[in-house]
């Protein structure tokens, strides 16, 4: 809803309480009770097997967390503390659907390995959820630590969602992929870190990890075998171009360093060597 469409909702009616769906620590904010009742009894609906299983099981606690409910809150209260603000009070019910879903998680670098895998399967979702969509698919790839990357699709026709997903296998098994490239700054990195037994510890960003290990291993300088490690090339180029001597790259870009264009040209060529057809 517009900041507009819900001050000219709270203007109209500005000692009226707003209604708030709570859904398992989720909460949703209308102005019409019939609203968050719709939306509590859709909720219940779709849980109610997992409800019952925990009251059945001896979890109370989590039964009634996880069971919807209607609670009043005042609109000034919502304002300070509510989840954006009145912006994001609803003037009507959200939009509910099922769609179709696949997953899949990795394990690995330049070799990965499939860790688990989903079948087919049908969720519920709410306009309000990050992953709901009107579209026949979508795919993710998302890094994780310890060289893990989880793979999905999920839409609302299932051929496309299974064309999707296998695509999406397809190419975080693939090597190389689209998604490899050579930041030598980014190698440079990797292999200090590995040099001191910590390759996160100059990257911030799992994806960036992620490739840049990739390009380290294609410019045979590390090797993937039980945890990740510095072959002896791998260790005599740390050695050759004193990667230890050098500032430490969260405080100094080693991207304009003129110590590192020696560096910078082997790893190119050995980039580049590694792509050629065998």
């Amino acid at each position: 809803m517009t900041a507009a469409a819900a001050g000219e909702v709270a203007a109209a009616r500005p000692d009226t309480d707003l209604h708030i769906a709570v859904l398992n620590g989720h909460r949703e904010a209308f102005f019409d009770a019939g609203h968050a009742q719709q939306l509590v009894e859709q909720w219940n609906s779709v849980y109610a097997g997992t409800i019952d299983r925990d009251r059945a099981e001896g979890h109370p606690e989590a039964a009634d967390r996880l069971a919807g409910r209607v609670e009043s809150c005042a609109q000034e209260h919502w304002c300070r503390h509510g989840l954006g603000g009145m912006t994001a009070v609803w003037t009507r019910a959200p939009r509910f659907q099922t769609q179709h879903a696949r997953s899949a998680s990795f394990t690995g670098f330049a070799r990965r390995r499939e860790l688990q895998s989903s079948g087919p399967y049908v969720r519920s979702v709410w306009e309000f959820q990050s992953w709901f969509t009107t579209q026949a698919v979508r795919r993710r790839i998302e890094f994780r630590p310890r060289g893990v990357l989880e793979v999905g699709a999920y839409g609302v026709d299932q051929q496309a969602v299974e064309t999707a997903f296998a695509d999406a296998v397809a190419h975080v098994l693939g090597s190389p992929n689209t998604d490899d490239h050579l930041d030598p700054a980014g190698v440079l990195k990797v292999l200090r870190g590995l040099a001191e037994g910590d390759v996160r510890r100059y990257t911030a960003f799992e994806a960036s990890v992620h490739t840049d290990v990739r390009a380290a291993i294609a410019c045979g300088l590390v090797e993937e075998q039980d945890q990740l490690r510095l072959n002896a090339e791998g260790r005599a180029f740390a050695e050759l171009h004193a990667l230890a001597a050098l500032p430490d790259p969260r405080r100094a870009a080693w991207e304009e360093l003129p110590e590192l264009t020696e560096a910078v040209t082997e790893l190119g060529d050995r980039h580049a060597a590694a792509a050629q057809p065998r």
